[in-house]
């Protein structure tokens, strides 16, 4: 396997689709497709100081990314909905930073996954 399995685990995501591989690169197409929108509501949801729209839409992209094994994205992901859940938006900044960042790190792992 390449790369780091707490970016995306290839392994974990294959097993859970019992090795379908055309399931595997709808879902992995449709992530890539989605992920830009999912974090630009996050990062809408806090220049609006919207917790509700933060929370909601974290836990988006929480669950998207779980079901590919991307531990990085679904931990900041998942640090956002608390945020937002808690209505702390004062610590919303730095977690979308770190969103962004394991995102940035995730997508070519995606992207390889795809041609792979």
């Amino acid at each position: 396997m390449t790369g780091d399995a707490h970016v995306f685990d290839r392994t974990t995501f294959d097993r859970q689709l019992g090795g379908d591989r055309a399931l595997a690169l709808q879902i992995l197409q449709m992530f890539i497709e989605d992920c830009p929108a999912r974090v630009a509501a996050i990062k809408r949801a806090v220049e609006e100081g919207d917790a509700g729209a933060l929370q909601t839409a974290a836990h988006t992209l929480k669950g998207s990314a779980g079901y590919l094994a991307a531990a990085f994205v679904v931990e900041a992901a998942a640090e956002l909905e608390r945020i937002g859940r808690d209505g702390r938006l004062a610590d919303a900044p730095s977690a979308v930073n770190r969103l962004e960042r394991a995102v940035v790190q995730l997508m070519p792992e995606i992207e390889r996954a795809t041609l792979a």
